[in-house]
């Protein structure tokens, strides 16, 4: 019974140095961006072109610092024209300096596929799953990614 306990006392050892290690690891992880500013709000452009339309539109996002290193990013997307906008909000989880993932964890109640002006981004509203990004140039205003699943590019700037 004794090596039982020992065994038990150390697993909870090892368990909480690997927890505190990933906390720690969490916390020194984030774009430069982030290190002066408290939930950032940051910003870009895009355009859908389609067969028959050009759609503009932008999209700001929130990061809101959470708790030991986890992070929630508010997202609005707006037509360039003001007359539609809509709202999504996801997990989102760095890595390292170079590497972060987002999850969608809810968005408006009215918001489907055919509202997504990304097309693989509205295939994953579909089916949602975390989504990888590769930070390919960052400074203390402008932060460029690439998606590990689409290799599409994407900038986004602080909004100040």
């Amino acid at each position: 019974m004794k090596n039982i306990n020992k065994l038990l006392v150390g697993y909870a050892i090892c368990a909480s140095v690997v927890f505190v290690g990933i906390l720690f690891k969490n916390h020194l992880s984030h774009p430069l961006f982030m290190m002066s500013n408290h939930d950032p709000i940051v910003y870009g452009h895009g355009i859908k072109f389609s067969e028959n339309s050009v759609y503009r539109y932008r999209k700001f996002h929130t990061i809101e610092h959470g708790i030991l290193g986890f992070h929630q990013m508010k997202t609005t997307i707006m037509s360039i024209d003001g007359q539609e906008t809509l709202k999504k909000t996801y997990d989102v989880h760095f890595w390292d300096d170079e590497v972060f993932s987002i999850k969608l964890t809810s968005k408006d109640k009215d918001f489907t596929a055919e509202d997504e002006p990304d097309y693989s981004e509205a295939h994953i509203l579909e089916y949602p799953q975390e989504q990888f990004f590769q930070i390919v140039f960052q400074d203390s205003e402008l932060i460029c990614y690439s998606s590990l699943l689409t290799s599409s590019v994407k900038c986004i700037k602080l909004f100040t």
